[in-house]
């Protein structure tokens, strides 16, 4: 009896794109829910690399200043962003580690909203804003004193004017 052919499916990147986005899509019709991992740093520190994200379908009611959601930018990118503003049927999204907010979007480009976040083990919370975190850097540094003060004493021998401007 004859070997049956091996057939082997080759794509372009580009292609590649395009089906990972219908792919999200229609998983999140078909069961709401959507997991990825994580892998760019424009959400640093609220999401590091790595860490497993599950959105669920977005709804109008989920349309929030704050909210990090899942958009497709375009038939072929999408991006996990935290949204900036809204503006009717537009919404503007932006990285908590960019400069710069993003072009805006349609509410039909957003895809989901993230339920749930986990970092190794640990399930976080999600409804962390930039705005928490200072709480968080001021307690890295008071559980890291020693390391806090010899970078104290290095900006202060390095850049004596910037520590005059701060104090």
């Amino acid at each position: 009896m004859p070997k049956p052919q091996e057939r082997v499916l080759t794509v372009t990147p580009e292609c590649q794109a395009v089906f990972r986005l219908a792919l999200a899509r229609q998983t999140l019709q078909a069961s709401g829910r959507l997991r990825l991992r994580a892998l760019g740093s424009s959400m640093l520190p609220a999401i590091l690399p790595g860490d497993l994200l599950t959105f669920r379908s977005a709804e109008d009611s989920d349309v929030a200043a704050g909210r990090i959601v899942l958009v497709a930018a375009n038939d072929r990118e999408w991006r996990v962003h935290r949204i900036a503003a809204i503006d009717d049927d537009w919404v503007v999204t932006r990285g908590d580690a960019l400069r710069h907010r993003d072009p805006p979007v349609t509410r039909a480009s957003l895809l989901g909203v993230l339920e749930v976040q986990q970092r190794g083990d640990r399930i976080l919370a999600i409804d962390r804003s930039p705005a928490r975190l200072l709480p968080c850097a001021s307690r890295w540094l008071l559980r890291h004193v020693p390391l806090a003060h010899r970078l104290a004493r290095i900006t202060a021998r390095r850049w004596p004017r910037l520590i005059e401007i701060a104090a």
